[in-house]
């Protein structure tokens, strides 16, 4: 399998991939996780050689190269050990890294076989002696991937400006997109995973609003061309915060001032030309004044905002 899961930030690709994992009864020990990011290269993925300084009789030091695997070689040669068990290679954040150069020569081997006896294998092999020399399985140097050998991938849409994919490298992935649409309780199937209750303050006074219809109205907010028109791309997902260890209103408060407060100023209303709706009240001028507002309780967010959560939760927005 070569599947990206992607999506806006706190949607659950992670825990897609966990729950797989779990799912499968997959052990740890055949699970490589790696996050890519923009200073990761192919010597950090496959392996390069350094130097290794060794004592020899008579007090004297000599040195010499050897090959430190890299996580996808130590991935491999773990496939290797049993074909008939799953190994999975987990790469975070893969938009964040240059696939291009950090997969290299290994990028061919991403090519498999669709059916036949070697279905799931490699269909191209890739010469490279330090790989194979330590896997039986490869005669000649020849590397190609086996059929349990798994790679799954995050990327998050937000953060495609950083490396673009190129399209030969995407359509030899599978993808499935991971939408920011809550997801229920498996406990009760009329409450929501992550939810609770925040107050916010408006020009009537306190009003009490589920973190559920709140990052909902901001993704229509956000997406819409009605209101501030920047796309998907900057929606956030239900996990974006997550509030299972939350207990008191306070701590609630905190998580949302600093860390939703900071990306709805920089990543949204900062970038936003749109004049005819404003997300926050105009009594922000900077963000510190946004955060020393929602600090003393004063109303952040407009008017025009907090009808758009009335309109949410009348399912007419």
């Amino acid at each position: 399998m070569q599947k990206i899961y992607y999506g806006a930030p706190g949607t659950g690709k992670s825990f897609k991939i966990d729950k797989k994992l779990n799912d499968d009864s997959i052990p740890d020990d055949r699970i490589y996780r790696t996050t890519f990011h923009p200073e990761y290269s192919y010597s950090d993925f496959v392996g390069q050689l350094l130097p290794t300084v060794t004592k020899v009789p008579g007090g004297t030091s000599t040195v010499t190269y050897k090959f430190s695997k890299g996580i996808f070689t130590r991935a491999l040669e773990k496939a290797y050990e049993d074909t008939s068990k799953e190994v999975f290679l987990i790469i975070e954040e893969m938009s964040r890294g240059d696939c291009a150069a950090i997969f290299g020569d290994i990028f061919q081997l991403l090519d498999r076989e669709k059916s036949g006896i070697n279905k799931g294998y490699s269909r191209y092999f890739v010469s490279n002696e330090v790989i194979a020399k330590d896997i039986i399985a490869l005669p000649n140097n020849h590397i190609k991937l086996p059929a349990n050998f798994s790679i799954v991938g995050t990327v998050n849409t937000s953060d495609q400006n950083v490396y673009v994919m190129d399209t030969a490298f995407k359509r030899r992935f599978e993808w499935e997109y991971i939408s920011t649409k809550p997801k229920k309780s498996p406990v009760s199937i009329k409450e929501y995973m992550n939810n609770v209750n925040i107050e916010l303050n408006c020009k009537t006074g306190t009003k009490i609003v589920s973190w559920i219809n709140l990052y909902g109205t901001l993704n229509i907010v956000i997406s819409s061309e009605k209101y501030l028109d920047l796309g998907e791309d900057k929606q956030l997902g239900q996990f974006f915060i997550e509030f299972d260890d939350v207990t008191t209103q306070d701590e609630v408060k905190l998580k949302i001032q600093n860390k939703l407060l900071h990306f709805l100023w920089n990543d949204v209303h900062k970038i936003s030309y749109k004049k005819n709706f404003r997300l926050f009240t105009n009594k922000a001028y900077s963000f510190s004044d946004l955060y020393d507002m929602f600090e003393n309780n004063e109303q952040i967010f407009s008017d025009e905002f907090f009808e758009c959560i009335e309109l949410w939760e009348k399912n007419l927005l």
